[in-house]
């Protein structure tokens, strides 16, 4: 809910609608329900709370890396540790928020 709350609001109630849980812990027996108890308790009351957990939750992170991998773009993006070395932890945000496209798309 913290990390939903600083982005910007015309975006949060999306980002409460497609929460996605993975790893092995989102497998523990009602782990699902405690997440949705927990972010509706903290949520606005107007925003729906959606939470998926993919069929198999353990490999679904390395899935995603893989789609990331295997885009067009990934290059324009991604941070080589001299990189990260060099300039910190910023260069990641500062590299993903200018490949975001700006205008009417």
């Amino acid at each position: 809910v913290h990390a939903i709350r600083q982005c910007p609001v015309n975006m949060q109630p999306h980002l409460y609608n497609n929460i996605v849980i993975i790893g092995g812990s989102s497998k523990f027996q009602n782990f699902k329900e405690r997440i949705i108890k927990d972010v509706r308790s903290c949520a606005p009351d107007e925003f729906n709370i959606n939470v998926y957990r993919p069929e198999d939750p353990i490999v679904e992170a390395w899935k995603g890396g893989q789609l990331l991998g295997g885009w067009p773009g990934y290059h324009s993006i991604r941070v080589t540790k001299s990189e990260y070395e060099d300039s910190g932890p910023s260069v990641c945000a500062k590299k993903l928020y200018d490949s975001i496209p700006v205008g009417n798309t």
